[in-house]
């Protein structure tokens, strides 16, 4: 495949290895020297066009995002039965927990949010809709859980098991229905966003700045959803992370730097616990289905499960 992409995308070379064992994501050189990655952005050519306008346009905005870069081929193009993109390499660090990162990171999460993209761009990009999911598809993920926490957290298994119970009953009785109808009755406010906002997408750059490496999984949605999300995923798949979730300061940071771009709604504020409660499902549940036993045996990674196990809205206000 990488021969296949390096001709395709006239470049200079590609590598074999990927750079990440959670997606194909290629170390490449371009045509003119300049540094490079190839990855996929979407299945569906009018997506593909979607993401390299909306990130064009953070780009050209200032806001630090990769983009595609300019080349004598298409890009992006579809190769195979995939539409793969060329990138610029942004050397750097890896975020690493603690006040300053969180607070970085909170920024540029701020900062994509504000950022006022094309009407034209944010119409061709996806739109949010909620779970069509009945309750027993619900259930059946809470029995998996059930099964697979005492595999792994069995001397915590007890208080585990009926954490993800009542969170199941939040979600479904409480949390899901008042979004739905806040939402009904007036769109809560939507930004164009990653929608994978966590530390593993982001780059600390050589040259200072803090950088999304990843924006592929992005659409129009609440940015309330994707500050939960955030909250919910942050530390997942990170070698250099903690091997929790935030910390009290670390929220609290992410928060300053979120907010001196945002200013959230009283209504969004209000409807934070239940955002929580959201994403903690949605998106921190499958992490736990998601992880395999490589996972569970990695040290840091068990941490940040297990935390992630039990925590309840209450835990992270807004500020």
């Amino acid at each position: 495949m990488h021969e296949q992409l390096q001709q395709a995308f006239g470049l200079a070379a590609v590598d074999s290895e990927s750079l990440t064992p959670w997606a194909t994501v290629l170390r490449a050189r371009a045509a003119d020297g300049a540094e490079a990655v190839v990855k996929v952005t979407a299945t569906k050519p009018e997506r593909a066009a979607a993401m390299a306008a909306w990130t064009t346009a953070l780009a050209e905005l200032g806001v630090p995002v990769v983009a595609p870069l300019a080349l004598a081929a298409d890009n992006p193009q579809r190769i195979g039965d995939d539409w793969w993109v060329v990138y610029p390499f942004i050397e750097g660090r890896p975020y690493e927990g603690g006040a300053d990162d969180a607070r970085a990171a909170g920024d540029l999460l701020g900062r994509i949010h504000a950022a006022p993209v094309p009407d034209a761009v944010l119409r061709a990009m996806r739109q949010y809709e909620f779970t069509d999911a009945d309750f027993d598809d619900s259930h059946d993920d809470l029995v998996t859980l059930q099964e697979e926490l005492p595999k792994h957290l069995s001397d915590d298994a007890a208080p585990l098991l009926a954490g993800v119970q009542q969170l199941l009953d939040r979600w479904w009785n409480t949390a899901l229905p008042a979004l739905k109808a806040a939402d009904s009755d007036e769109p809560l406010p939507r930004a164009a966003l990653s929608s994978d906002y966590r530390s593993t997408n982001i780059v600390f750059a050589d040259d200072g700045r803090l950088v999304l490496v990843d924006p592929d999984n992005g659409g129009v949605e609440p940015r309330l959803f994707e500050l939960a999300m955030a909250l919910v995923l942050f530390h997942r798949e990170a070698a250099t992370a903690p091997g929790r979730m935030f910390s009290d300061a670390e929220w609290r940071a992410f928060c300053e730097g979120y907010s001196a771009h945002v200013t959230l709604t009283d209504r969004e504020r209000e409807l934070w616990p239940h955002a929580v409660d959201h994403m903690l499902w949605e998106e921190g549940t499958w992490a736990i289905e998601d992880t395999d036993a490589d996972g569970w045996a990695n040290p840091r990674e068990r941490g940040y499960l297990a935390d992630l196990a039990v925590v309840t809205p209450e835990r992270y206000p807004l500020p």
